[in-house]
């Protein structure tokens, strides 16, 4: 298992994109998708006249950030499906758009059920190459002192309203180390365990001086975590992929002692969960059962937890406590 770094290190070097950033003096709300679109339901509420498209438009907001699962998992991977709803969901706003990727878009491309069926890895390369252009990298750049991983594009960190927000690649299937069925099994777990090392990486050069902190992810690692032991260099059957980040999220909770909250999709239920004292998890609308998008109002000035959660689509405040 890879030791997490002290929270306390300085930011990372990489030089920040330079573009005008969005007024973070004032803009306090971003927007929150997941697993979507699954079904023709989904691309109608999303197309130009679709009621989520209304929403978004009608909506202040800073950004617009996908979890990751932009195609349902029973679809196959292929560059035109990908491509497709690629220019669907980032033409959804005019505010920078954000991504993080999920499994279905590559650890799931290989099911036996699937045709054609692809290398998952091949289909990460492919994934990485589609979403992160020049043009998502400007855009996403006007925010507030927006970076990516230098060795993990997809990986980034910004700012907004005195909270710092970052992404980290945690995809399903245990982060890509279970159903590898067309990949070598072997550079499937080295390419895990490198991730792992830069996940935790990411996570530890956090901003210490922060007030508040929003990290985003695709993979339910609650809802899926298990007891079996954590995966490693070493161990790489029968092990949770999960149980280093549990750990390290709750850590950095822990040693920040300031309000964290975790945004991941992957699983159905639109529900929010209290895990400790500065941690708490928000499992976003979508997957089939949530045909929604999750709204998120920062207040520094609340005194139990600086974000209110609502739904788009109905204004109504997120009130389910996940199980």
């Amino acid at each position: 298992m890879f030791l997490m770094l002290t929270v306390l290190q300085v930011l990372s070097n990489s030089p920040a994109l330079v573009s005008e950033p969005l007024n973070s003096a004032t803009d306090t709300d971003f927007l929150v998708i997941a697993d979507m679109p699954y079904t023709s339901v989904d691309k109608v509420s999303l197309n130009k006249n679709g009621i989520l498209a209304k929403k978004i438009q009608q909506t202040p907001h800073s950004f617009l950030m996908h979890l990751g699962d932009i195609k349902a998992g029973s679809e196959p991977c292929t560059n035109e499906l990908l491509m497709s709803n690629k220019k669907l969901l980032s033409g959804l706003t005019s505010r920078p758009f954000i991504y993080t990727p999920g499994d279905n878009e590559w650890t799931d491309c290989d099911r036996e059920n699937l045709t054609p069926r692809y290398d998952e890895l091949e289909r990460l390369a492919f994934l990485k190459r589609l979403m992160y252009t020049p043009d998502y990298l400007k855009q996403a750049g006007r925010l507030a002192k927006y970076k990516t991983q230098q060795t993990m594009i997809e990986n980034a960190r910004w700012q907004l309203a005195g909270v710092k927000f970052m992404t980290l690649h945690i995809a399903g299937t245990h982060n890509g180390r279970r159903q590898v069925l067309k990949t070598d099994k072997a550079l499937a777990n080295q390419a895990a365990q490198q991730r792992d090392a830069l996940n935790l990486e990411w996570l530890s050069r956090a901003d210490p001086l922060a007030k508040a902190y929003v990290i985003g992810f695709q993979a339910d690692i609650y809802t899926h975590g298990t007891a079996q032991p954590a995966c490693s260099k070493t161990v790489v059957d029968q092990c949770d992929g999960f149980k280093v980040y549990r750990e390290a999220l709750s850590e950095f909770a822990k040693t920040v002692a300031k309000p964290v909250l975790v945004i991941h999709g992957d699983t159905g239920p639109f529900c929010q969960q209290k895990l400790s004292k500065h941690l708490t998890r928000l499992n976003a609308p979508g997957d089939y059962l949530f045909n929604d998008i999750a709204k998120v109002s920062i207040d520094l000035t609340a005194q139990q937890q600086p974000w209110k959660i609502s739904s788009l689509k109905s204004a109504k405040v997120l009130t389910q406590i996940c199980n």
